[in-house]
């Protein structure tokens, strides 16, 4: 059985995954801060580090 996309209803499929890494939820952020007790200094360093490790992870994969 065949299963085909239809582009215009579905999207760019691949997106959804990177779209759900990449833009992560504004309450899963403050659910960590409050659940390991991080400031705001800490959690900004956090962030960039996660951009970080997915900015690496781009460049292996893609080049």
């Amino acid at each position: 059985m065949k299963v085909t996309v239809n582009w215009k209803r579905d999207g760019l499929v691949v997106w959804r995954p990177v779209k759900a890494l990449l833009f992560a939820d504004k309450k899963a952020f403050y659910w960590i801060k409050e659940k390991l007790g991080l400031s705001e200094y800490q959690m900004a360093a956090l962030v960039w580090i996660k951009g970080v490790i997915v900015g690496l992870l781009l460049a292996f994969f893609l080049f």
